[in-house]
């Protein structure tokens, strides 16, 4: 508002802009967690698994407390990348605030993320 705000021309009242919408869209990236240390012995494709459940969870979370954090967030561009040095992205897509309020009652993550608009892309490497 204030930045609408101009001085107003000479003896003209009410002489603003007036604000009629306004829209905040925010871009996050991290890295996921690896998988807990305690799994670390259990078969690859168990491995796997647990990683895309974790990934899948976290993301889901992260997401819904930003919006909740962030009120004035309209618009979430999400990127999440495999654990360590890795550029791998494993999730990506954009949330809008909408979306996300209409899917909370579907048990899945993945669903959820899914029909959020974000997408799940590639398991971690190794």
């Amino acid at each position: 508002m204030k930045a609408l705000a101009l001085a107003p021309r000479g003896f003209v009242r009410r002489d603003v802009l007036l604000l009629s919408e306004v829209s905040a869209r925010l871009k996050l990236e991290w890295r996921t967690r690896d998988i807990h240390p305690w799994d670390r012995g259990l078969s690859l494709e168990r491995r796997t698994a647990r990683f895309r459940d974790q990934a899948l969870h976290d993301t889901d979370a992260a997401i819904v407390r930003c919006f909740r954090l962030l009120p004035e967030v309209d618009e979430i561009e999400v990127r999440v990348l495999g654990p360590g040095a890795s550029d791998a992205v494993i999730l990506a897509g954009s949330v809008a605030r909408c979306d996300v309020a209409a899917v909370r009652g579907i048990a899945s993550p993945r669903m959820r993320l899914e029909l959020m608009g974000v997408r799940y892309l590639a398991d971690a490497p190794g």
